[in-house]
């Protein structure tokens, strides 16, 4: 796992302005001339290692620098410098993760009916509610949706239950109760026989009114999307004999979190994810796992936990499966923070950080600062005098 870096380099120790460095005031300001032509301070460094910290919590506070010299003015410069406004804005520090995006669950299709397979679906075919599975002896053998197998018989007199309620749930929303005449619950009424017969009539059926285990339907907890084949066209099916492999039809992010890297992703952290054409689509943590994992042999064992990310809008991921993302974690949030761009930090030779403000006579001033969450190139900052909308010089 990594964070959003700057590439860093280090300040050269003869990289300092001809004057001598300006020395920063005990009230965090200190006025100095622009320096000479073409030349920009060595002090200037921008340290990518600084975004692990902060995103860790890490924070410092930089006070008066003794250690710094006052130097004499130079001219202007004939160039102008590379400048950037102090702004006011949100900052999400971001932690990212190695991932893979996949579909969410996965199933066996069995075939309840005796037969010879007569037709499959092709892999990745979506199936819905009412859909086909498969065919046996040309009988299709149709998608409900539901949580439970169907696991008895269901008919008039039959005592209450769930699966009576998922079966009347797929014949109110297939149509097969026009009038209304059934209520949804747990009880198996006259309404409900006349919903089963007209389904029954619907497929060719013998209309008895009853619901039997043997009724070519399967019950899944979802749309499907099948994925691999265990019987083949032309092949025997038979009860309990698996036919499809399939999975839901919503995509989903899983990552295999090193052990030593858990305390950076809980459940319902904002994330964006990052698909292989470089689209992005956004979600959310929805399961942090607790069960560890340990592969490869030592010394290069690795401990994983199952991080799953949920996306927020299901079909973002297209048409992708086991495709490699990369996913960055919203760890920590920070609204309304003043911020600049990373490449304004200046590190300072005896310890800490200041940015060079330039205000409207042109004087150019160090400020210390205190550097909070780094995102997308730009760092919280706060400092004595610091606002938005003042002027900071940063590195070309």
């Amino acid at each position: 796992m990594t964070t959003r870096e700057t590439p860093t380099r280090q300040p050269s120790p003869d990289a300092r302005r001809s004057g001598g460095p300006a020395r920063l005031e005990a009230d965090g300001l200190g006025p100095y001339p622009p320096g000479p032509p073409g030349r920009r301070r060595g002090l200037r460094w921008v340290a990518g290692v600084l975004v692990v910290a902060v995103l860790g919590g890490a924070g410092w506070w930089v006070g008066g620098h003794p250690g710094l010299d006052t130097g004499t003015g130079a001219a202007a410069p004939s160039a102008p410098l590379s400048t950037a406004l102090v702004q006011r804005q949100d900052l999400n520090g971001q932690t990212k993760v190695s991932g893979t995006l996949g579909y969410a669950g996965s199933a066996s299709v069995q075939s309840p009916i005796q037969g010879r397979v007569t037709w499959l679906p092709t892999a990745g075919q979506v199936i819905r509610r009412g859909g086909t599975l498969l065919a046996v002896d040309n009988r299709p053998v149709q998608l409900f949706y539901g949580a439970k197998p169907a696991w008895r018989d269901l008919a008039t007199g039959v005592d209450d239950g769930p699966d009576v309620k998922q079966l009347e749930q797929n014949l109110a929303a297939l149509g097969y109760d026009p009038d209304h005449a059934m209520t949804v619950d747990e009880h198996f009424t006259a309404a409900t026989a006349a919903a089963v017969k007209r389904w029954q009539k619907a497929l060719g059926l013998d209309q008895t009114g009853k619901f039997t285990t043997a009724m070519p339907e399967v019950f899944l907890p979802w749309a499907v999307r099948v994925k691999t084949f265990t019987a083949t066209l032309g092949g025997q099916a038979g009860p309990g004999g698996p036919v499809l492999t399939v999975t839901s039809n919503v995509h989903q992010v899983s990552v295999d979190l090193d052990v030593s890297q858990q305390s950076y992703v809980k459940t319902g952290d904002r994330v964006d994810v990052v698909l292989p054409d470089g689209r992005h689509a956004a979600g959310r943590v929805s399961d942090v796992g607790r069960v560890a994992q340990t592969s490869g042999e030592a010394p290069n064992q690795t401990t994983t936990i199952t991080v799953t990310v949920a996306l927020d809008h299901p079909g973002a991921g297209g048409r992708l499966d086991q495709a490699p993302v990369d996913v960055y974690v919203t760890t920590q949030t920070r609204r309304g923070v003043l911020a600049v761009p990373v490449t304004a930090l200046l590190a300072l030779k005896e310890g800490g950080y200041a940015v060079e403000t330039i205000d409207a006579a042109g004087q150019h001033h160090l400020v210390a600062v205190r550097l909070g969450v780094f995102s997308g190139g730009m760092v919280e900052v706060s400092g004595s005098g610091l606002r938005a909308g003042m002027k900071v010089v940063t590195a070309q």
